[in-house]
Formats: C-alpha cells, sequence, structure tokens
C-alpha cells in the first residue's frame, strides 16, 4: 500500500472491561478522560457484545470473526486452528503490520511443533499474522520494565512500579503488586485498592 494511502489504526480491546464502564458513554461514576479522547476521535463500537464466554473464546471469535462453534476454541487455553484466518493475517495482505502491544492468548496449534516444542506448555501464545511490539504475559514484569526503560514518568518515581519491575518469580507477588499497591486510578480517585484474595 502506497505510503500517502496508508492509514494508522489503533485497535483497542481491554479483557474483563464492561462496556458502560466509560465516562464517555455516560457512566456516573468512572472517569477516562484518556479513553473518552480516542472514542472522541475515532470509532467507539457502542453496540459491540461479546460472543460467548469465557474472554479466550471471546476473544478468538472478535479476531476471527467467528462463531465459537466454528473455531472451536471453547475454553482458555485450546489452542486455534492455523487453518482459519483471522484480522491480522488479512490487514497483513493488505499491507499493514499488525503489530501487539498486549496479549492475544492464543494457544498454537500443536500440529505445527514437534510435541516437546515449549511453544505448546502455555496459553500466552500470540495470535498468528501478528508481530510481537510488547508482549505482556500474566506476570508484566516485562512491560513494566519497559515503561521503566522508556523513563515512563509513573515507574522512574513510583516505588511500586520499582517494586513490580524487579518481580520475576511467583505470578501472586506479581497480581498482588499490581492490583494492591499499584492502582493510579484507585489512588487518583480515592478508592481502595484490590487484593489477590478479591479475584
Amino acid at each position: 500500500m502506497p505510503a500517502a494511502e496508508s492509514r494508522k489504526v489503533l485497535f483497542i480491546s481491554a479483557d474483563q472491561w464492561r462496556g458502560e464502564c466509560l465516562s464517555a458513554l455516560g457512566h456516573p461514576t468512572v472517569r477516562t478522560p484518556h479513553l473518552d479522547r480516542l472514542a472522541q476521535e475515532g470509532v467507539a463500537f457502542r453496540r459491540h457484545y461479546a460472543q460467548c464466554a469465557p474472554c479466550g473464546p471471546s476473544r478468538t471469535s472478535m479476531l476471527t470473526g467467528l462463531y465459537m462453534m466454528n473455531h472451536r476454541s471453547v475454553k482458555n487455553g485450546t489452542p486455534l486452528d492455523d487453518r482459519l484466518t483471522n484480522i491480522a493475517r488479512e490487514v497483513r495482505k493488505a499491507g499493514y503490520d499488525p503489530t501487539l502491544f498486549g496479549y492475544t492468548d492464543t494457544s498454537p496449534d500443536p500440529r505445527r511443533y514437534p510435541p516437546e516444542d515449549p511453544v505448546l506448555t502455555t496459553y500466552e501464545g500470540v495470535l498468528p499474522g501478528m508481530t510481537v511490539g510488547l508482549q505482556l504475559p500474566e506476570h508484566m514484569a516485562a512491560w513494566i520494565a519497559d515503561l521503566q526503560s522508556n523513563c515512563h514518568p509513573s515507574t522512574t518515581s513510583d516505588p511500586n512500579y520499582q517494586a513490580a519491575g524487579n518481580e520475576s518469580t511467583q505470578a501472586n507477588q506479581d497480581k498482588q503488586t499490581l492490583l494492591s499497591t499499584w492502582n493510579p486510578i484507585a489512588q487518583e480517585y480515592g478508592q481502595p485498592t484490590w487484593n489477590v484474595g478479591d479475584i
């Protein structure tokens, strides 16, 4: 695609986010100024509904355009058939480079790998066709380290970010650090923080 014709597209999908929890949509309590601006200057899918539950199959439906009964990824961790197309593969055909910042948690098709391949031991795979800009595994330490290396203001001065960036072992410690001690939205609005036991 010629550079003059290309457009940059930012596609945001937030896992476990209730659709009405945006102040741009009139929520009486939630304040989301940055997301509101994106919605104002872009496209907000105000009538988008999840096709199924839980999150993995629902995300797979969104990224493949298929019902769960057709893509057959029926629970979190179910491998995605590599013969299926998806949004990343299709936009790549149009000349775009779909780049992931986050996660798709797409378990790879085991027919593509030898049985002992370590990629088959995790559900945290990347949707086929995506280039990885920054993958956020469940423990998120790499993401926080990346923020710190780029001198994001909150990460260089907040000891909670520093603690989370140095965390590299137990998932519960990571969750506790991220949910309980680091919660800038809760801190900004005086809301209580969450604890691992709450989820």
